[in-house]
């Protein structure tokens, strides 16, 4: 910004001094200029008697070339710099575009009473930190089955596990089977790629940036109390859960925490969003666990732990197999490592996106610490 302001000041200082010369040299013109005499001889230009080879080779050729010489200098010097403010300027565009799309997007993730599409109700207001919401659960043939509230995940971690390019496709085509809409004119929702992208921008601006230290123990000690807290409301319904992996799993079930957007129960266990859940892992919208899938998926009691730890900490990537004879279709989002993201406008369709690396699970983690993830793995495998 301050390169894009500095520019911006030569420019200005640029164009006065060019209407400067421009004004002087018009009165120059017009002091210079003859009152008629009536004479066209006196008053026609191609009349009119020049210099002398001696006037035109001596002061005034001298008077030409030293402003010839001083514009080559104004122009030699203030063209790189103001090439050399181009970057910053380049930077700031970029940064008043990408403010544009947030505030587009808030705008849309607002509530209805605000003129948003309502977004901020459901999933736990503009900072969007989880909640529940009433839903009337229908049967196959579209009849009324029950009401029920059903949590709605927190969505200011949602890119600490999906990339942009995944959450896009959960925007555009929804949630089957739950409350989430199709929001994207392609899974016939109202969003056209822009409004999508918009929305994206504003979800991004309000997630929690564990790449800063601090923000990053934050969240690791406000789990560690959600755990905690679940673990005692677990053992008050009479319930208790036997491990912190069961809680991890679980996470957010009788607390309510982060709208279940850690818990693993909540794509994995029919009824865990709205308070009636089955046996752990029995499959809803993602696969069952039971039976001992997880070591028929990665066996071996060394290997195949730290293969899944593995599996979980990255997710799956559509059409990328995993552990044995199982293909990806990238809708598992990794826990404990945020995804990369790529700067690639042709092939996203996306604008202004900045490209990073993905984090390191040893060492940054992602919505969960390694550690927590393998303490689910072990729970899991159990089942």
């Amino acid at each position: 910004m301050l390169l894009a302001s500095t520019q911006s000041a030569i420019g200005g200082v640029i164009l006065f001094a060019a209407v400067v010369i421009a004004l002087t040299y018009a009165w120059i013109n017009v002091r210079q200029g003859r009152e008629e005499v009536g004479s066209e001889i006196e008053l026609a230009a191609n009349r009119k008697p020049y210099y002398s080879d001696e006037e035109l080779e001596g002061k005034k050729l001298d008077r030409t070339l030293t402003v010839g010489l001083i514009g080559m200098f104004v122009v030699a010097i203030a063209l790189p710099l103001y090439g050399v403010a181009e970057p910053g300027r380049q930077d700031g565009a970029r940064a008043d575009f990408k403010r544009k799309f947030v505030d587009r997007g808030a705008e849309m993730f607002d509530t209805t009473e605000n003129e948003g599409f309502n977004c901020a109700f459901c999933h736990g207001g503009m900072e969007a930190t989880g909640s529940a919401v009433e839903f009337t659960i229908t049967d196959a043939n579209g009849q009324f089955v029950k009401q029920v509230q059903w949590k709605a995940p927190a969505l200011n971690t949602v890119l600490l596990r999906f990339s942009r390019e995944e959450l896009r496709d959960i925007l555009v085509y929804g949630r089957t089977y739950s409350p989430m809409p199709a929001w994207g004119v392609a899974g016939g929702g109202p969003l056209n790629d822009q409004q999508i992208q918009n929305l994206i921008d504003y979800i991004e601006s309000i997630q929690i940036d564990i790449t800063d230290p601090e923000a990053r123990e934050e969240l690791r000690l406000e789990v560690a109390e959600a755990v905690e807290e679940e673990m005692r409301l677990a053992e008050e319904a009479g319930v208790p859960y036997a491990s912190e992996g069961e809680a991890l799993f679980n996470l957010g079930y009788y607390s309510g925490y982060a709208g279940g957007a850690f818990a693993c129960g909540r794509c994995h266990t029919t009824g865990w969003s709205y308070g009636e859940k089955g046996p752990d892992g029995n499959g809803a919208y993602g696969p069952s666990l039971r039976g001992g899938v997880s070591r028929i998926r990665f066996p071996g009691p060394v290997a195949g732990l730290e293969q899944q730890v593995d599996f979980i900490c990255t997710g799956s990537e559509k059409g990328v197999n995993y552990g044995q004879n199982a293909q990806g279709a990238g809708r598992m989002p990794g826990f404990c490592q945020t995804p990369a993201e790529v700067d690639n406008a042709a092939e996203t369709g996306e604008v202004g996106v900045q490209a990073k690396e993905p984090s390191d699970p040893d060492t940054q983690g992602g919505m969960l610490s390694k550690d927590d993830v393998e303490k689910i793995v072990r729970y899991v495998r159990g089942l």
